[in-house]
């Protein structure tokens, strides 16, 4: 009897648990969905089209792909160009791009977009934290979870409660690889500035101006001027060697235009001939065999003038599809430069945000959390404190069971206030109980 209902206890356990699981991930998927898009949210785009008269989807490679939302909350897409993103769910920026490309393209219905988000925004956990820092956001985060993320509570190699020597020289080590990082991305993006602008030179001096790490600034600029020019001398040998195909083509066109007024006055001097002839026939003259030799000749020279006129539409055809060749490698540079420096960009904000979190807790290892603390550190309770993406800055207090949203800041802090209360309390007991036996 009591193993049947132990097994029946079991049983009814594990149907909450798969049931208590669904509803999580349901409750995840639903927010998934209801998600609106943030500065620095990755998105992958695939656009399809029916062709109806082919009977097949055609995808559109050349929108296809992963895009970064700018800080500016836009996108930029081939052919679409800036399209707003902050603020809409994924479905309704798949409405918007499908709509924008029937727009652009004049087609009859727009065609299947759609998008889905691969990265949200990061969340940042500050404060009393093992591993204080930058962490991925994924729907149904709570604040507890993010904590343990961060490698739980802060604990400390020194027992009287104070910042040790160790964490001293992991903050400063940190902080010396955060701006090391923060050089050759700046490094990278005037690069990447002076390919998009089509300058000659980089200006590094500007860039890395007062920059820490002379050395190391020296050999990033030196990387990144390499770089440029390899990418600037290839693209301008594709650029040179489709317009060397055009001036041919263009040559050939001309020459193809000189021999059809060629042929034109050879064709009027034969038919001039042919009318001549044509009298003296009638006269009785000359032969019939001779007018139908000359028409003849009439007829080889006009299918020769159509042989030229054919060749040249075939010139001009090979030219403008070298001209279009032209302006999609031109587009196609832009776009890719464009799309590297959003995310160079995005790169030096997270940097720049990562580095001031780490120089306010190198700064807090030289201060000690108080000396009066009456229970260890592993049992004083956390306080936690949200500051959300769009809130102006403003705090808000939250509890473990929180849910995050992209973008937050979550700030933990002993509560050495609330964890001085009960050994207080417990004291106050112990008093009343003396009195009370006395």
């Amino acid at each position: 009897m009591g193993r049947l209902l132990a097994a029946a206890i079991g049983a009814l356990l594990g149907l909450f648990l798969v049931f208590g699981i669904s509803i999580a991930q349901a409750d995840q998927a639903n927010e998934a969905g209801d998600f609106r898009l943030l500065p620095q949210t990755r998105v992958k785009v695939a656009v399809v089209e029916w062709v109806e008269a082919q009977g097949e989807y055609r995808e559109w490679t050349a929108l296809n792909g992963e895009y970064a939302v700018s800080k500016s909350g836009m996108i930029a897409l081939p052919l679409v160009g800036q399209t707003v993103a902050a603020g809409l769910t994924s479905e309704e920026l798949a409405t918007a791009i499908a709509d924008a490309i029937q727009r652009k393209t004049g087609l009859v219905s727009p065609p299947s977009a759609m998008v889905e988000v691969v990265r949200y925004p990061s969340v940042y956990v500050n404060g009393s934290v093992d591993r204080p820092g930058e962490f991925e956001y994924r729907p149904g985060l709570i604040v507890l979870q993010a904590v343990a993320m961060a490698g739980g509570r802060m604990r400390r190699s020194d027992p009287a409660g104070g910042y040790s020597e160790l964490e001293q020289i992991r903050y400063a080590g940190e902080l010396g690889r955060i701006d090391l990082e923060l050089l050759q991305r700046r490094a990278r993006r005037a690069r990447l500035e002076a390919e998009l602008a089509d300058r000659a030179e980089v200006d590094f001096a500007s860039a890395l101006a007062d920059a820490p790490f002379a050395g190391h600034a020296a050999q990033f600029a030196k990387d990144e001027d390499a770089v440029f020019r390899a990418r600037t001398e290839a693209y301008e040998r594709q650029l040179a060697s489709l317009t060397e195909l055009g001036a041919l083509f263009r040559d050939e066109i001309q020459v193809l235009e000189e021999k059809m007024t060629a042929q034109d006055r050879q064709i009027a001097i034969a038919e001039d001939e042919l009318s001549d002839i044509a009298k003296l026939v009638k006269s009785g003259t000359a032969t019939r065999s001779r007018e139908t030799g000359l028409e003849r000749v009439v007829a080889d020279l006009q299918s020769s003038r159509l042989d030229l006129t054919i060749a040249s539409m075939r010139a001009q055809q090979r030219l403008s599809e070298t001209d279009r060749d032209a302006l999609s490698l031109k587009g196609a540079r832009r776009t890719e430069i464009g799309t590297a420096l959003q995310a160079v960009n995005l790169e030096i904000d997270d940097l720049t945000l990562r580095r001031g979190v780490t120089e306010q807790l190198l700064q807090a290892t030289g201060a000690s959390l108080g000396k009066r603390q009456d229970r260890a550190l592993e049992q004083q309770p956390l306080r936690f404190t949200l500051i959300r993406a769009g809130a102006e800055g403003e705090r808000q207090p939250a509890s473990e069971t929180t849910l995050l949203q992209p973008g937050d800041v979550l700030e933990v802090h002993l509560d050495l206030v609330g964890a001085s209360a009960p050994p207080l309390a417990a004291a106050a007991g112990r008093q009343s109980a003396r009195t009370s036996t006395r």
